[in-house]
């Protein structure tokens, strides 16, 4: 895979076509993950009434499913929207926040996976591992598993793809991603990311901006995660000493933008790995 030449294609793409992303989301982070796929090029709609899920889905280029703050009326959007698009062949993001720690969230992310919805599932280490092996264990719905050994996040992201047949992308300090059969491994972004609310919301939104212009789920997947981690390195270098998470936050946000609308002045140095 050229992916540089890619993903270089494929900014170009969204920037020109503007998708419309249909976002299914939560409230914690419902604004920032509108911002930034408007900052990537995209045209997002927040929208999870169930009366009308469907028909703004059968509009949309993409859908992002986000159980953060899940309710029994969003799992009833939510199924309703996968249904329309896995019709029309509309990609679905499925963001399974916190699934370790709640067996209503992980019952509901694994029948959306076994009814074959989902395109591609972006979340951290724990929560991919809990859909896995199909069991709850954690606390909080941030990524607190420090055990993780080096090579482990691959094999689960390789695993789960292969179970689940679609794409897996485990986000953190490094990223893997995978649909089954190939894999990429990614070594950017910052520490600060895991100090502000939304970093990986953000991340499956950019995701999902990128899975609406390409066929290549691996590929969309692997680009929505460079988007966000050179974002974040750039963001990293603008702030002053005195700065911290609220600023770097900010400075992401102008970044996403930046590194979209100049794409070829970011070097990219992404590490391929194929299985």
């Amino acid at each position: 895979m050229d992916l540089k030449n890619t993903f270089g294609e494929l900014v170009d793409k969204l920037r020109k076509q503007r998708p419309v992303v249909h976002e299914i989301t939560n409230y914690v982070t419902a604004e920032s993950c509108a911002d930034v796929a408007l900052a990537a090029g995209a045209s997002p709609v927040m929208a999870d009434e169930p009366e009308e899920v469907e028909e703004i889905t059968a509009g949309a280029n993409a859908l992002v499913l986000n159980l953060g703050t899940i309710s029994f009326n969003k799992q009833i959007a939510m199924e309703r929207s996968a249904a329309v698009a896995k019709k029309l062949g509309i990609p679905v993001i499925l963001d399974p926040v916190g699934v370790m720690t709640s067996t209503m969230r992980l019952n509901f992310a694994l029948k959306l996976l076994h009814k074959g919805y989902i395109s591609i599932v972006r979340g951290n280490f724990s929560e991919c591992r809990a859909l896995l092996l199909g069991k709850t264990g954690g606390h909080g719905v941030d990524n607190l598993d420090e055990s993780t050994q080096e090579g482990e996040a691959l094999k689960v992201a390789k695993d789960a793809a292969a179970k689940f047949n679609c794409v897996f992308a485990v986000t953190g300090a490094i990223d893997n991603i995978s649909n089954g059969k190939q894999a990429v491994v990614l070594n950017n972004g910052h520490p600060l990311l895991q100090d502000i609310t939304g970093s990986g919301c953000m991340t499956s939104t950019l995701v999902a901006c990128c899975a609406a212009v390409t066929k290549d789920m691996l590929v969309a997947a692997a680009l929505g995660v460079v988007i966000m981690g050179q974002s974040a390195e750039l963001a990293a270098n603008f702030l002053e000493k005195k700065d911290g998470p609220g600023m770097f936050k900010a400075r992401l946000l102008d970044c996403v933008y930046h590194v979209t609308t100049k794409w070829n002045l970011v070097n990219l140095k992404p590490e391929e790995k194929v299985s």
